[in-house]
């Protein structure tokens, strides 16, 4: 994963790629960690060296990855992540110029899907369920995250 981000620098400086060159990767502990690369530039415009750096993933960069893990449409994808967002039934209806009874609908499959009953429950498998392991172990640290 280190080395698709790598690869992929070059070709997002050189305006071929439109995305960043970024990867998620899961380490042995259970955290997510971010590997995003840039290449750097040379004053002539030419491509330089590349830089890589680690980091701790927010739940906002892997929330995307789970939701799709589950098999979900893309309007359910779109919907989880309205609820996500707190936007109400109506509010996503109204949105996406949907009846509330066909958010309802949709709401319906996507708990099915996730295994929740719940909005909150949503949430939660979502985005705390993949910390779990590292917040609650006895004596886990907070700053390391391989």
């Amino acid at each position: 994963m280190i080395f698709a981000a790598v690869t992929r620098a070059p070709m997002v400086a050189a305006r071929r790629e439109g995305t960043p060159a970024i990867s998620r990767i899961r380490a042995r502990s259970g955290r997510w960690i971010i590997v995003q690369a840039s290449s750097l530039q040379g004053l002539d415009g030419s491509t330089g060296p590349i830089a890589v750096t680690i980091g701790p993933a927010m739940s906002s960069q892997i929330a995307p990855i789970i939701i799709e893990a589950y098999g979900l449409t893309p309007r359910e994808q779109d919907i989880t992540k309205a609820v996500a967002r707190g936007l109400s039934n109506a509010e996503i209806a109204a949105a996406r110029h949907l009846s509330p009874l066909t958010v309802r609908d949709h709401l319906k499959a996507i708990f099915a899907k996730v295994g929740v009953s719940t909005r909150g429950e949503l949430v939660a498998k979502l985005f705390a369920d993949h910390y779990r392991p590292t917040i609650h172990a006895p004596g886990a640290a907070t700053h390391a995250f391989f």
